[in-house]
């Protein structure tokens, strides 16, 4: 080994070192950053599909209850937002298929029985050219349903071919730079080194002694020598003269030197190549909360005290003993008041053999760099539709959501007049309503319609304010939106899931609801509610003597007399067929309960006219008080003022029976 290397030229010796390790650093950066990249990207793409799934899931809830495939056909085909997403199943509890969705763009790839599995387990699995993931439809904490969802990783395929060629792009380069440094190493200091070498050899040898070529990067003293013996002394006296000269002006450039470096405000630091301190200037306190002179002796390692501790050891040895320069160096810093951000420049002192480092606090510019980016994120990703203007009305800034919901590209807004943007007739009615309240409070909220690229009109929740610069002087109109459509299709959906379609009064699933709030107020206000059970009587035979039709007509009449009966504050809810529930709150007053029992009971037996038909039908109604030292639930509730209603049943309908736990049979109230 030492025989090989001793045979090396000296440009051998330079050169096979700078290109290994230069290579090797880079091979090593390549495949770290490969590798978190790729990582990167898969979370990414995992927590993006796994966003917009559980958006769309969260839809699906009521297509599921309401076994409505096609609606959940239509919520599926909200996914091919996502051109990766290849194919999404809905699939039921008993594995069933309820709706599907396919994207033909690229051809769907079904997992193996052991890959099946692992999703199964996981929850996900990243295959060769799919991401297969489960995503279940829950409502109420259970699982109703779940997706199987299939996204293609040929976006991730072609950022791996992408970033192979920016690899060997980059290596290309790398290699040519590293040619051009060998190249000047060679100029720099081999070639004046050999002449060096054969100029001495022609001495020693006693040859003809030939100049040698003056080099502007050497201290040519064989040049000095070759003035001969004779003008020696005059020379030393000149030199003499001229040292002391500048030994003079050196100390004045000294002083002026350490004055600037005390009055910088980065901290300087010098370091030996081994990373021990040696100077350190006054800024260095503020930086580091040290004063200069503790700092002396110190390494430089423990004063930066940086998080990845290897990493940044290994760039300062770099700086340190091979003369490589750090530019605007990024080091994250770990100290007792939290972490600190440094910006970090080298410079190697050749003459001393020494490394001048400038180190800046830049923590808070970091924080507000990153909270400016996360600002145009905020901005950009914003669900909401935003706009600004300025004074002129001219559009200066529009996200994409704006965009997204009115069809419009940027290049169409940008300068655009702001009215051009909105329905002018609805806008001149509430236009100087607009700027009343935007200069008496500086907001307005409200709703406005704005126009697509196809005419249409979309209602927005607008809320719009004056922002004003530092200086008050540049005043602009941000505009935030929201899409009301969306909104009022979801209040329609809640409407339905908890209102009988037929006589639009709370079903079971409200009617829960109610009753769970009232016990849990009643915990705190520890006053009674009573819960009413009616029962139609004589109902099966208006629907075998008239008809079904005329069955549902008696059904809302009397869920109409039922809600006008009873106060706001009360509820009237229908279970099903001719059931209904009234649940009557603050009932501390047992006789208005019976009370109302008793107008309930007269309003329901009133006749009825319906398609030429005199009907008339009766009702047993069973009551039942909810105390709060009561320990029971909803379906006890229920349960209870339900036997009640049985119990009127039995002894001939038309009877009021109230039902009270303590005592030992339900009392009859009225016949």
């Amino acid at each position: 080994m030492n025989s090989w290397i001793s045979k090396l030229s000296l440009n051998q010796r330079l050169s096979i070192p700078i290109m290994s390790f230069i290579l090797l650093v880079f091979l090593g950066f390549q495949f770290i950053s490969y590798q978190s990249y790729l990582a990167i990207e898969r979370d990414n793409l995992l927590s993006r599909t796994k966003a917009l799934a559980n958006g769309v899931g969260m839809n699906l809830t009521a297509s599921v209850l309401f076994n409505d495939a096609h609606s959940a056909q239509e919520i599926l085909s909200a996914l091919k937002a996502d051109s990766l997403i290849v194919e999404a199943r809905l699939e039921l509890n008993s594995h069933e298929l309820f709706a599907q969705y396919t994207n033909n763009k690229f051809g769907a790839v079904k997992p193996t029985l052991e890959q099946e599995q692992e999703i199964i387990t996981n929850g996900y699995l990243f295959g060769q050219e799919m991401l297969y993931l489960i995503v279940p439809i829950m409502m109420d904490q259970e699982e109703i349903a779940h997706m199987h969802i299939s996204v293609s990783l040929h976006a991730l395929q072609e950022m791996q071919i992408t970033h192979l060629k920016f690899s060997l792009f980059m290596l290309i380069l790398l290699l040519a730079n590293s040619f051009y440094i060998i190249n000047r190493l060679q100029h720099w200091i081999v070639k004046p080194i050999t002449q060096i070498n054969e100029g001495m050899r022609r001495i020693i040898k006693g040859d003809k002694h030939q100049p040698l070529t003056q080099s502007q990067y050497t201290n040519d003293e064989l040049y000095e020598l070759t003035d001969g013996f004779n003008n020696m002394v005059d020379t030393i006296n000149q030199r003499d003269h001229e040292i002391r000269q500048a030994m003079n002006e050196l100390g004045l450039e000294k002083a002026f030197a350490d004055e600037v470096v005390e009055t910088v405000q980065h901290a300087l630091i010098v370091a030996e190549p081994n990373g021990t301190i040696t100077l350190a200037n006054k800024a260095c306190e503020r930086v580091f909360k040290q004063s200069p002179a503790s700092l002396i002796g110190l390494p430089i390692i423990e004063v930066l005290k940086p998080i990845e501790r290897e990493a940044t050891q290994q760039l300062l040895s770099s700086a340190l003993q091979n003369n490589r320069q750090i530019d605007h160096l990024l080091l994250d810093s770990a100290h007792q008041t939290g972490t600190r951000t440094y910006q970090i420049v080298s410079r190697p002192l050749h003459h001393h053999l020494q490394t001048l480092f400038a180190v800046e606090d830049v923590t808070e510019h970091q924080k507000a760099e990153r909270q400016q980016k996360m600002a145009a994120k905020v901005f950009d990703n914003s669900q909401d539709a935003i706009l600004l203007f300025g004074q002129d009305g001219n559009v200066s800034m529009v996200n994409n959501t704006f965009l997204r919901l009115t069809g419009y590209q940027e290049r169409d807004i940008l300068g655009q007049h702001y009215l051009q943007l909105v329905d002018p007739d609805e806008y001149a009615q509430i236009q100087d309503d607009i700027k009343f309240s935007l200069v008496m409070e500086n907001h307005w909220n409200g709703e406005i319609q704005v126009k697509t690229t196809e005419n249409e009109l979309v209602p927005l929740l607008a809320r719009i304010n004056w922002i004003t610069d530092n200086h008050g002087q540049d005043r602009q109109t941000v505009v935030i939106a929201s899409d009301l459509r969306s909104m009022k299709e979801i209040k329609r959906l809640e409407h339905l899931a908890n209102h009988d379609p037929l006589t639009n009064l709370a079903n079971r699933a409200k009617l829960y609801q109610a009753l769970q709030s009232q016990m849990v107020q009643q915990a705190t206000t520890r006053k009674s509610f009573a819960v009413l059970f009616l029962d139609l009587d004589g109902f099966k035979g208006v629907n075998d003597t008239y008809g079904h039709d005329v069955g549902d007509q008696v059904l809302k009449i009397i869920a109409e007399k039922l809600r006008r009966t009873v106060r706001k504050t009360d509820m009237v809810s229908r279970l099903a067929g001719d059931e209904f529930v009234v649940l009557l709150s603050a009932a501390h007053d047992a006789m208005a309960v019976k009370y109302t029992c008793q107008r309930l009971f007269e309003r329901i037996c009133e006749p009825m006219q319906i398609s030429g038909h005199a009907v008339t039908i009766g009702a047993s109604i069973g009551c039942y008080y909810v105390h709060a030292d009561d320990y029971q639930d909803v379906d006890d509730i229920l349960r209870r003022a339900d036997k009640a209603m049985y119990e009127a049943k039995l002894m001939g309908k038309g009877q009021i029976i109230e039902y009270n736990e303590g005592l030992p049979e339900p009392d009859s109230l009225y016949g």
